[in-house]
């Protein structure tokens, strides 16, 4: 049988983005070095999808049609086995934050509580992709969304702190950044990515801190 290979969307921006040798680690060789995800962000996260659901997607200031926006897709997705540009199998997986209906084609959206810089669009932008990817050709059982026609980053940055009924809370600057769809594109990146995992051990990176403790032992 034909090995599949299985990516979830946020290991392209958090894993293949930075070192390639612990990238390739973790998926040849299932050596992963986890760092704990600050509870905060957790919080972050419900506080945003509830504030927002069902709201209009005017709220998101961004340049697309209006739509009801929706936060309440839990489901762990994921997409049919695809192929890359060389006949390789794989699957993608994972769960997106809101998705906007626009009645005719819908959107997907993705929180992030990040400094807003336009740099975020080329680092997170294979994410989004392969969101499109996942929802438009899902494995039978999933939700079809399609077409999709937009994608984006919403961007939170804590800005100043007020006085609200004498409790201090943060008060949020946010801005959304488009995505282009290209399918081609996400393909071409897929199949970048099993070459590597199909190649040569990468070379330690020597900006990476796990690297220098690799080379130390």
């Amino acid at each position: 049988m034909d090995k599949i290979y299985t990516f979830s969307p946020s290991e392209f921006a958090f894993g293949h983005a930075g070192c390639k040798r612990c990238y390739y680690d973790q998926k040849v060789n299932g050596i992963k070095v986890s760092v704990p995800f600050p509870s905060v962000f957790s919080k972050l996260d419900i506080l945003q999808k509830n504030f927002y659901h069902d709201k209009s997607s005017d709220l998101l200031g961004a340049n697309i049609q209006p739509g009801t926006i929706k936060t309440d897709y839990a489901k762990m997705q994921k997409s049919k086995v695809l192929e890359d540009n060389k006949g390789r199998k794989f699957q993608l997986k994972g769960k997106i934050d809101a998705y906007v209906d626009h009645k005719d084609f819908y959107s997907i959206i993705d929180f992030k509580v990040t400094n807003i810089n336009e740099q975020k669009i080329d680092t997170y932008a294979t994410q989004l992709l392969s969101y499109a990817l996942m929802f438009e050709q899902p494995e039978q059982g999933h939700l079809k969304l399609d077409p999709i026609k937009n994608l984006g980053i919403f961007c939170f940055e804590p800005d100043t702190m007020v006085d609200y009924q004498s409790s201090p809370n943060f008060k949020m600057k946010t801005k959304y950044y488009d995505i282009k769809k290209d399918d081609q594109k996400m393909f071409s990146f897929i199949t970048d990515v099993v070459d590597l995992l199909e190649g040569q051990t990468p070379s330690s990176d020597q900006k990476c801190s796990i690297c220098k403790v690799r080379g130390l032992i």
